[in-house]
């Protein structure tokens, strides 16, 4: 068995848009579809979001080589325009290498909207370099929403 490793991370985005705009690119389903998803040559199988409290939502994708990843999570509270609460699992290549609680916030901002994501999570495969793995994924991701809002 491998050891549990927890980390947390903070990351902080700036978005030339409103708190609306960019809270639109996490509820709606085709909208989220465009930017929440794996790199260059993944895959889409499966893509299911019910977004409000209690509900689940589901992505699941294989790379060329056929490794699958599988996010399933559960919306803990919402609150519009301002606060998504929501825990997941995460499974890459049939293995469950994580759980986390993140929770991202929509400020206005000068006229913008300061959107702040934090998680902390428990990394189950012993990798301590996860978190800051798992951190630039969260980089990279918010800056994909950046072309769709901010367009």
């Amino acid at each position: 068995m491998t050891q549990a490793i927890h980390g947390s991370f903070t990351v902080e985005r700036l978005y030339d848009a409103t708190p609306a705009r960019v809270f639109k690119a996490f509820a709606d389903p085709e909208t989220k579809a465009r930017w929440f998803r794996g790199p260059a040559g993944w895959e889409e199988m499966r893509r299911e979001i019910d977004f409000r409290p209690g509900g689940d939502e589901i992505a699941q994708g294989r790379f060329p080589n056929g490794m699958e990843t599988l996010f399933i999570s559960r919306y803990h509270e919402i609150v519009p325009d301002a606060r998504i609460v929501h825990a997941y699992d995460m499974h890459v290549g049939g293995v469950f290498i994580s759980v986390s609680l993140a929770t991202i916030e929509f400020t206005p901002k000068e006229g913008k909207t300061l959107l702040r994501f934090t998680e902390q999570g428990v990394f189950l495969d012993g990798d301590k370099s996860a978190n800051d793995h798992r951190r630039e994924g969260t980089q990279y991701i918010l800056e994909q929403i950046a072309a769709i809002v901010e367009g």
